[in-house]
């Protein structure tokens, strides 16, 4: 496993601050990528009673508690998240409750890095690079939409009534997102 604090491309990036809006990196997440049958009552009773949310059923949903985020990204998958010291328990959590059912889990933590962008530009700054109607797609918390910022493909998640997203990238592009977040962000410093 590589360690995040030496290959992140986002490790020497400090935070950026312009008038209404805010991008860091954020801590390295665990991101699972669970599969099954959704019509499948028994595994989503046991993801419950494991992670103590129910799995989102709707386009676009997401549910989270203290420990676990769980991002819908399909009517059959989903992006489970979790602090990444943590990531194995679960992994085993749930092989060990649902080793007679057919499902596939992925560790793909290392796959993706987090940018997490706030303030009241932030909507502005974003619809600069994607074609995705924020207003339509994901207008409150708990909604998250995958599309392409800048050509990068992304997952974002919008964590507050506020603007405040968590925007998932692969690792190869973080780094070229970031700096076009901050570039598009430069009309609105002081």
């Amino acid at each position: 496993m590589t360690n995040p604090s030496v290959d992140s491309p986002l490790i020497k990036k400090d935070e950026f601050r312009a008038n209404g809006i805010t991008i860091v990196s954020t801590e390295f997440v665990g991101k699972l990528n669970f599969r099954c049958f959704s019509e499948n009552t028994l595994i989503l009773s046991k993801i419950k009673n494991i992670t103590g949310i129910n799995l989102p059923l709707n386009a676009g949903e997401v549910y989270g508690n203290n420990k676990f985020r769980i991002q819908w990204l399909g009517p059959n998958e989903w992006i489970i998240q979790c602090a990444n010291d943590e990531k194995l328990n679960l992994i085993n959590n749930i092989k060990s409750e649902l080793a007679q059912e057919h499902y596939s889990i992925t560790d793909v933590s290392d796959y993706y890095l987090t940018i997490r962008m706030s303030g009241k530009n932030s909507n502005e700054i974003l619809s600069k690079g994607t074609a995705l109607d924020l207003k339509s797609y994901i207008f409150n918390k708990d909604m998250c939409a995958q599309t392409y910022i800048a050509k990068a493909t992304v997952l974002i998640d919008r964590l507050s009534n506020e603007p405040m997203y968590d925007i998932s990238v692969r690792w190869s592009y973080a780094e070229y997102l970031w700096e076009w977040l901050v570039d598009a962000a430069y009309e609105f410093t002081e």
